[in-house]
């Protein structure tokens, strides 16, 4: 059993599981964090403290788990953006977290679910990275699997609306229109001028603010369907093999 010191803090040694853990899954990098920042969560202040070494158990690159008197300031920030995010999962009551995958209550009381593969750094379908390993294992072996494992559903993420639904009463502009999306997710890519994680903060906050997310995925919807369209109108028998613009 584990017992916190007289101030309340638990040792990191002791609260993270470095034996049977599954450090690919966010689960377990929560709690990394969470050991290091004891101090700052009882005070209720922002956390600051870098994880010791732990993170190289993690999918993490080198670089960014092990601080160092070299440290660009990139890297730097890049941390920060990281204390920040977990911070933010943490604290908010409308995220919940297990293994690989996490959800999210928006206020609106539609639901979001996606996984978070860091390495490479996506979200994807709640499932997927799990399945995607188990595929991996079973046609090479547990033992040659090597990091990175591709993933093929890059930057999904589900919702509890189901296929083609509708944009819920609340979205300004958008309410009541029907999309045409046939699956229970949609793709949403984070900038490439972002960090990973200070993109995931930026999706964490969408998903919960629950309205701006549905008027974003159906514009999406909006303008495939309409390319979708044009392509019918302008070559109903196919696009020719030597329109390269348009494959």
């Amino acid at each position: 059993m584990v017992k916190p010191s007289d101030n309340g803090i638990i040792p990191p040694d002791e609260m993270i599981d470095h034996n049977n853990a599954n450090f690919l899954e966010i689960e377990n990098v929560l709690t990394i964090f969470v050991a290091y920042n004891q101090k700052n969560i009882q005070k209720g202040t922002t956390w600051d403290t870098w994880p010791d070494w732990e993170l190289c158990l993690t999918a993490m690159s080198f670089d960014t788990a092990i601080e160092s008197e070299d440290d660009s300031d990139e890297v730097k920030i890049l941390r920060n953006h990281w204390l920040a995010v977990m911070q933010f999962i943490h604290e908010n009551q409308n995220i919940s977290v297990d293994g690989y995958t996490v959800k999210i209550q928006g206020i609106h009381g539609n639901t979001f679910s996606f996984d978070i593969s860091f390495e490479p750094e996506i979200w994807t379908a709640p499932g997927q990275v799990a399945k995607n390993i188990e595929e991996v294992e079973a046609k090479i072996g547990r033992r040659y699997i090597q990091r990175p494992i591709p993933l093929q559903l890059p930057h999904c993420i589900e919702h509890s609306l189901g296929s083609m639904w509708i944009c819920p009463p609340h979205v300004p502009h958008f309410s009541g229109n029907q999309t045409h999306f046939t699956e229970s997710w949609f793709c949403m890519s984070n900038e490439n001028s972002e960090t990973f994680p200070s993109a995931l903060l930026s999706l964490l906050c969408l998903c919960i603010d629950d309205s701006s997310i549905w008027a974003i995925a159906f514009l999406e919807d909006s303008q495939e369907l309409e390319r979708i369209q044009w392509i019918e109108e302008n070559w109903p028998g196919g696009i020719p093999d030597q329109d390269w613009e348009y494959q």
